[in-house]
């Protein structure tokens, strides 16, 4: 979960009580940091995200400090489920730190069953909860697969989509523990397509969810990339990539039959294929005492890409970015900044390229069932969380002692959003080109695995309101 737990606090208490014999205007020689408890992780992974080294001389005064910033930096490594420190006093001038480290399970051969929409308001209101909405199959990951930190991924998706796809990331490939790379190749083909919008809805073929039956949408991509780390906050990635798509004749057909309702060429000049490269730079700045649900810190996320890299009938230079503010404002009491924004050049681009608001990170709450294309979006969003209790929950037949009780965290939460999206040309949404405001009441609930389901009620300036459900992450 990321957060300090019942064992931790116990610890923590009883590091201030060591702390406190030793002279506060000293300084002390850290003389051995020991790790225990890790099967599978390498100890100079774990010691590669602390800032003191053997060695190390600190002010008493700032030991709890460093040792806390240390245990959060490992924690979001993602790789254990819990750190809990310690220190040992030799004499007056030195000290030992340990940590006791509880991994998380790394190989997850499990079966998949995800719905392909938006939200899982848009799949029961919207589509009736349809099952032909659904992907299953096969998904296994293995994470820190050499102690390493990488991770080995592969699915076998059928259902709504047919979906092939193998993956292997190794962040940490150089002795220096900096330099690092990746590959993934995906071949996905879709029985049903989002083509267009009409009044801030998706338009799909075949509309009906009882005709969905045939391939109407492939794709195939093949990504190869690297990664540059160096020291703990912050993290490069350069990625090059082949992407080859391709679409049902009668969408083409059904696009140039609705031009003027505004409805764009899927590809240029109304094409049902296209072939493109594109390269990205991602660059993320993390500063977090947790970064799938952050209360304190501050980080950012930024990526460039080129789309087309000289392909004739695709040119995009899309600049996207994230930020978070998050603030601590009492033992438990919080508030938080988060802001995601979009720009893509040139303005005229093919529907490929248009999705904006309502997709992935840049979404509205109480706009979950509206989408806005659009070359401009942008959304702010403030929220004020109060920590109301925490529990176990006993799993009563795992006798794993790291699993016989799953800690839950619940919040409950205010919040605010304003946003909007920009189309410099004809659209065939109320939404469009419109300043945006949403705001509303919920309660966060987390746990193992960066689990975090999100229930949120909201508002929106089009007199609208209802209850909304996420299970994801802002970072």
């Amino acid at each position: 979960m990321g957060q300090a737990s019942v064992s931790y606090d116990s610890v923590k208490r009883k590091m201030e009580e060591t702390v406190s014999q030793l002279p506060q205007e000293a300084a002390v020689r850290i003389i051995n940091i020991q790790l225990s408890g890790h099967k599978v992780t390498k100890d100079y992974i774990v010691l590669r995200e602390v800032s003191f080294t053997k060695g190390t001389v600190l002010p008493v005064k700032d030991l709890l400090k460093t040792i806390e910033k240390a245990r959060l930096d490992i924690i979001n490594t993602q790789l254990f489920l819990e750190v809990l420190p310690s220190l040992r006093i030799i004499n007056e001038q030195e000290i030992e730190v340990f940590f006791v480290l509880k991994e998380r399970w790394y190989i997850f051969p499990i079966p998949y069953f995800k719905v392909v929409d938006r939200n899982l308001n848009q799949w029961i209101v919207e589509q009736n909860a349809s099952l032909e909405r659904v992907n299953y199959g096969l998904k296994f990951n293995w994470e820190n697969v050499s102690g390493r930190r990488d991770k080995l991924s592969f699915r076998y998706i059928n259902g709504y989509s047919r979906q092939y796809l193998l993956s292997y990331e190794q962040p940490f490939a150089d002795k220096k523990l900096e330099k690092g790379f990746l590959f993934s190749i995906n071949y996905t083909s879709n029985r049903q397509a989002s083509f267009a919008t009409d009044s801030n809805k998706q338009v799909f073929y075949p509309a009906n969810n009882n005709l969905i039956n045939d391939f109407v949408r492939t794709t195939f991509k093949a990504e190869a990339g690297f990664s540059y780390r160096k020291g703990v906050k912050h993290r490069h990635y350069l990625r090059v990539g082949y992407v080859n798509e391709r679409i049902a004749d009668t969408i083409s057909r059904i696009i140039q039959q609705n031009a003027s309702k505004g409805y764009l060429p899927f590809f240029a000049d109304n094409k049902t294929r296209q072939a493109f490269g594109e390269i990205s730079y991602n660059y993320q700045y993390y500063d977090l005492d947790n970064i799938p649900y952050p209360l304190k810190g501050f980080a950012f996320n930024g990526t460039f890409l080129q789309r087309g890299l000289g392909a004739k009938g695709m040119n995009l230079w899309q600049f996207n970015g994230k930020a978070g503010r998050y603030i601590t404002l009492g033992k438990k009491t919080y508030t938080s900044f988060y802001g995601v924004g979009t720009l893509k050049l040139p303005f005229n681009q093919p529907m490929y390229n248009m999705p904006a608001m309502g997709y992935g990170d840049l979404y509205m709450q109480g706009l979950e069932y509206y989408v806005i294309d659009g070359v401009m979006a942008g959304m702010l969003r403030t929220t004020i969380a109060q920590e109301l209790f925490k529990v176990n929950v006993p799993t009563l037949f795992i006798k794993d002692e790291k699993y016989r009780k799953i800690p839950f965290r619940v919040l409950a939460k205010v919040y605010a959003n304003i946003g909007g999206a920009y189309t410099p040309f004809y659209a065939t949404g109320f939404l469009n080109n419109r300043l945006l405001y949403t705001y509303g009441a919920g309660l966060d609930i987390l746990s193992y695995y960066d689990f975090t389901a999100r229930i949120d009620y909201s508002f929106n300036q089009l007199g609208e309101k209802g209850l909304f459900l996420h299970v994801r992450k802002d970072f």
